[in-house]
């Protein structure tokens, strides 16, 4: 198919250097998977790169030809796990106040976001901190507390990304809950 309407000189292309800019590591957290995460990221990456510079017909595992369509798709799909990278390399946590209301006692909980399948971005992780009157100190969350929850949640974020793209992984739980890879 040759179409007459393409034309190279766009000024509204798509700059992929620009766009991943925005979403390249900025921090190094204190996680013994940090290095995992950016191999992962630099590779996606790569792939995402070789992907928009091929210029024969493009197929998948089977040898199907993919449809302008199909290629829209996949190229989204590769932005929204860039986009789920992101979130983790620039983890943003949001203290909620829940209150139990039988009681009246407020707790401090901590939630993140994530990408859903429609690439949209939703709380997806939470963690309860407990109760505020015994979190608080001064009326601050103490700060090695804080490294913990980011901590924990940096590691159910990766957790979750990697369910979610490795299919050569094994998951499960162990006798106290706790997520395990073998």
């Amino acid at each position: 198919m040759i179409n007459k309407f393409f034309n190279k000189n766009w000024k509204h292309g798509f700059d992929l250097d620009k766009w991943l800019l925005v979403h390249k590591p900025s921090v190094k957290f204190d996680v013994d998977f940090w290095d995992e995460i950016e191999l992962e990221h630099e590779e996606i990456v790569a792939e995402f790169r070789e992907l928009l510079n091929f210029r024969e017909q493009i197929t998948d595992k089977d040898g199907n030809v993919l449809s302008p369509l199909d290629l829209f798709n996949l190229i989204n799909e590769y932005q929204m796990r860039i986009e789920k990278l992101t979130l983790i390399f620039k983890l943003r946590l949001y203290k909620t106040l829940n209150e139990n209301k039988r009681t009246g006692i407020k707790y401090i909980v901590m939630r993140s976001f994530w990408i859903d399948e429609h690439g949209k971005k939703v709380k997806w992780f939470s963690r309860n901190l407990g109760s505020e009157a015994k979190v608080l100190v001064n009326g601050e969350i103490p700060v090695h507390q804080m490294k913990a929850i980011e901590k924990d949640m940096l590691q159910l974020m990766w957790d979750q990304y990697v369910i979610e793209y490795w299919d050569n992984v094994l998951h499960g739980f162990d006798a106290d809950w706790n997520n395990i890879r073998v």
